[in-house]
């Protein structure tokens, strides 16, 4: 399994992969240090584990008095309320109620790493976690599993988020805790679709749900519904992809973020479905809303591909531009790799095969070096010709034709709206 690195190497590789950037922001300090005091109390043994533990809570203790002066306008809170938590924790993690708030801050702070691009930071942070929280709950113990598995998979380590989401599900099993459970038969599933193997991601991800309407919780019941709206979408299962997508954004309802990216599944399904101009028209929509990169870069291929079908040059050259300067920044490899292919196909629509070639390669080169065996077989010239030409129309139920139609009505706010690069890594 990948080996969590030291703060500063964690700190530069997670740099290294964004051409313009320094820094990710104000918390980096708080970063480092955190990541240096899990590191060091991980490595230690129970006769100093105290002493390095109240020296942590006192150092970040300091950090967050100073940092607390400084912010006038309260622009941090969440992240002000975990540099309580865990300097209160730190300062008894040889208890259950310590580990459990150690284990809860960590989790938080990981985060907002890996949503500002930091993932090998947020990585080593979950992993120090997991060996210096040896007395936290079940629960914390595999929620902490689960999100260091989230994180590997979002760096290409499908490996060791497979084992680490083994161990989520190894806990859950032991605690009888079905959220828990649930997280990691979905963690599980996604992996198996990014792999290619969709009968098992359709598997993991119906009995996620199962487990998360029986556990009455929304906010995993829309990680299902997003999972199985594009394993049904590859199965041209299109009226019941329509209809997990549809459930997906009523669970994401004033969750901005969530909104936009169960709109842009929606959008890649009418893209599918041959319905170009809808799709066009939802991923703009997309755009309009999301500010998290991962989110974005899913919206730009697609918005791509769907100008390309549409015709639309004007609107597909945008879109090139806005892709090219967003991965030229991004530190997500699977999403880079599908967002490019996408571009590619987008240009084999509309007869320009030199920018077609062009971007298949930038993004087969990406496939090679990570392992995604499907989009590297997706990349194949032959493959691209074929999927790049838009569908006919195929004929949907009632219900879906009319959610299809609802969409092809989208506009957004503005048009310059979905054309605003985010500043999320």
């Amino acid at each position: 399994m990948l080996a969590p690195q030291s703060p500063f190497e964690a700190y530069r590789a997670d740099l290294d992969r964004f051409a313009r950037r320094s820094e990710f922001g104000s918390a980096d300090t708080v970063w480092l240090l955190l990541a240096h005091c899990l590191g060091r109390l991980a490595r230690v043994g129970t006769g100093v584990r105290e002493q390095l533990a109240q020296q942590a809570a006192d150092a970040l203790r300091d950090l967050l008095e100073g940092a607390e002066a400084s912010d006038a306008e309260g622009g941090a809170e969440a992240h002000f309320a975990d540099l309580r938590l865990i300097v209160a924790g730190l300062a008894v993690i040889d208890t259950p109620d310590g580990a459990n708030a150690v284990s809860r801050a960590c989790r938080g702070f990981a985060y907002r790493m890996s949503e500002a691009g930091a993932l090998s930071v947020s990585y080593a942070v979950l992993g120090h976690a997991r060996a210096c929280a040896i007395q936290a709950s079940d629960r914390e113990r595999g929620l902490l599993a689960a999100d260091q598995a989230r994180v590997a998979r979002q760096l290409g380590e499908l490996e060791s988020a497979d084992e680490l989401y083994r161990v989520a599900e190894l806990v859950s099993a032991r605690s009888g805790d079905q959220e828990l459970a649930a997280r990691a038969s979905l963690g599980r599933g996604v992996l198996a679709r990014i792999q290619g193997n969709y009968p098992q991601a359709r598997q993991m991800l119906k009995r996620g749900l199962e487990m998360a309407q029986a556990g009455a919780s929304p906010e995993l019941q829309y990680f299902a519904h997003q999972g199985l709206t594009i394993v049904e979408c590859v199965a041209k299962r299109y009226d019941l992809s329509l209809q997990h997508g549809w459930a997906a954004f009523m669970l994401s309802r004033g969750d901005t973020t969530r909104e936009a990216e169960s709109l842009s599944n929606l959008a890649q399904v009418c893209l599918e479905a041959g319905y170009p101009r809808a799709a066009l028209q939802a991923f703009l929509g997309t755009l309009a809303r999301a500010t998290v990169l991962r989110v974005r870069l899913a919206s730009l291929g697609g918005a791509a591909l769907a100008a390309g079908r549409c015709g639309d040059l004007a609107v597909l050259s945008r879109v090139a531009s806005e892709i090219k300067a967003t991965v030229e920044r991004s530190a997500l490899p699977y999403e880079n790799a599908d967002t490019l292919r996408h571009l590619a196909l987008a240009y084999s629509a509309t007869g320009d095969e030199l920018n077609a070639e062009r971007y298949r390669r930038a993004a087969l080169e990406i496939a090679d070096a990570k392992g995604y065996h499907e989009l590297r077989l997706s990349c194949d010239r032959p493959e691209v010709a074929r999927t790049g030409a838009a569908p006919r129309p195929l004929p949907l139920e009632v219900e879906s034709f009319e959610l299809v139609s609802s969409l092809s009505a989208l506009e957004p706010e503005t048009s310059e709206a979905a054309f605003v690069l985010t500043r999320s890594g």
